[in-house]
């Protein structure tokens, strides 16, 4: 059986939009990152692409787009960084 691994960026944050960098540190999705995610999960859904797993860092920026991607119950690892 064939398995295919999804990798997605969050959306844009507040750091992203005021040119700072943030590497581990933590800043909110703006509402365009919502969108940019929800368009994400559009692109999905239209392709027919569903999952059986979904995990993200322990960043909330990543639990944010997550979440506006998918419904599915998720992981948080610490060892996805950046």
């Amino acid at each position: 059986m064939q398995k295919k691994l999804y990798i997605v960026r969050h959306g844009q944050t507040l750091f992203n939009k005021k040119n700072r960098i943030q590497g581990w540190c933590d800043s909110p999705l703006t509402k365009l990152g919502h969108r940019q995610a929800k368009a994400t999960k559009e692109y999905f859904e239209k392709r027919g692409v569903t999952f059986d797993k979904a995990c993200c860092s322990t960043l909330h920026r990543t639990e944010e787009t997550l979440k506006d991607i998918t419904d599915l119950d998720y992981y948080r690892y610490d060892a996805l960084k950046e």
